[in-house]
């Protein structure tokens, strides 16, 4: 076995499938807590807004998925690549999410920047 070991079309595509949809769902959360207007139509599409929410990154998360399977992205990247990826993907976009919600603080707006 070599230090660098190729994964296979289907895990390498679902992984940036993984990365792509955590950064999505980031920005799709920032989205409807800014817009009122997005808030209520993901509320009203299947009853709350995080059951659509949900839904939305799930969907594309297959979708992708399946459009990076087709593109042969997956071939294009070792075992360690893709972990340094999904492991850096995760931290960024949840540093986004949290960025965004601290900032909502009544503690944050104490803060003298």
């Amino acid at each position: 076995m070599s230090n660098r070991d190729k994964i296979d079309n289907f895990t390498g595509a679902f992984g940036l499938s993984l990365i792509a949809t955590s950064f999505l769902n980031a920005a799709i959360l920032i989205l409807k807590e800014k817009n009122e207007a997005v808030m209520g139509a993901m509320k009203q599409a299947m009853g709350h807004h995080w059951i659509t929410h949900g839904t939305i990154v799930i969907v594309l998360f297959i979708v992708l998925g399946f459009v990076f399977s087709a593109m042969k992205l997956g071939t294009k990247i070792d075992d360690k690549q893709m972990l340094k990826y999904i492991f850096w993907g995760t931290i960024i976009s949840g540093l986004i999410i949290a960025g965004f919600f601290f900032s909502n603080l009544p503690i944050a707006s104490a803060i003298k920047y």
